[in-house]
């Protein structure tokens, strides 16, 4: 093992996450230490798949996923890439002897992003939900620290959490998706219509419900990180419920930077009182 390389590679991935998902980056450093990179290296790997996919409009796209793709099960095989973000992701999946199965499914949700199947949103829409359960249950791996009986209690309510993020993050980021041209908000008016948001909002108070009452089985390495993303999305929801469909197409639904250090204020005294 080259420990110098190793370390340049866990710091690598942790630069791009910090870059690409800045919303984690307060949710991660609340974890122990011996976690943080790990955390870091699952969400690199993933940031740059997505990369592909939301990026790089004068590139190949088809070609680039493929050769990403057996670049990281040659990495995960070798124990080795000379791509620091799929070396450090391949010493976290080694190291807790994640299933290959979860990134093949969150591969293929990558995938048929860029392929674009037209007319098939509901299958679209089933690997989406697939892809973001699997990277979520890569992360509750490292998470459980080596402790696969409380992975096992934990995977349902994990699942829910996933893909809870991915619904809110679908209405929250719909302005920047759909740039509010009068022919993306018709579409997605009528996609997101009053039955369907109250659907949503049924399904996502329920997952959320679950989450927080599987909280306190959470190692205690992980359990402020874990209370901080459930109070953020939490807080993320209960705007979203208090606008109409047409305001959560046309207008950017986010939380304060003040808010958001006020919620990390918060699980650390409720930590510190035992409340968590």
């Amino acid at each position: 093992m080259n420990n110098l390389f190793d370390q340049v590679s866990f710091n690598c991935s942790k630069d791009l996450s910090k870059t690409y998902r800045t919303d984690f980056t307060m949710v991660i450093n609340t974890l122990s230490h011996h976690l943080r990179d790990k955390i870091y290296s699952i969400y690199a790997f993933a940031a740059l798949a997505e990369e592909i996919v939301t990026s790089l409009e004068n590139r190949d796209k088809k070609e680039l996923i493929s050769e990403y793709i057996n670049e990281t099960y040659k990495a995960i095989e070798r124990r080795f890439s000379l791509n620091p973000i799929l070396n450090s992701f391949q010493i976290v999946i080694n190291e807790f002897q994640i299933d290959t199965a979860l990134i093949r499914i969150f591969l293929e949700g990558i995938k048929l992003k860029i392929y674009q199947i037209p007319g098939n949103s509901e299958q679209i829409e089933l690997y989406e939900t697939s892809a973001a359960e699997a990277l979520g249950l890569m992360i509750l791996k490292a998470l459980c620290d080596g402790n696969h009986q409380l992975y096992e209690t934990l995977e349902t309510s994990a699942k829910k959490f996933s893909s809870t993020i991915l619904m809110i993050n679908k209405l929250t980021n719909s302005s920047k998706l759909y740039h509010n041209t009068e022919t993306a908000i018709a579409i997605q008016l009528e996609w997101l219509s009053k039955e369907m948001k109250i659907a949503m909002e049924i399904s996502i108070e329920d997952n959320l419900k679950k989450v927080k009452e599987n909280i306190d089985r959470a190692p205690q390495s992980s359990k402020r990180a874990l209370y901080i993303a459930y109070a953020y999305y939490s807080t993320l929801f209960k705007k979203i419920k208090k606008l109409s469909s047409e305001k959560i197409i046309t207008n950017k639904i986010g939380i304060s930077y003040n808010r958001k250090i006020i919620l990390a204020l918060n699980s650390v005294i409720k930590q510190k009182l035992n409340l968590l």
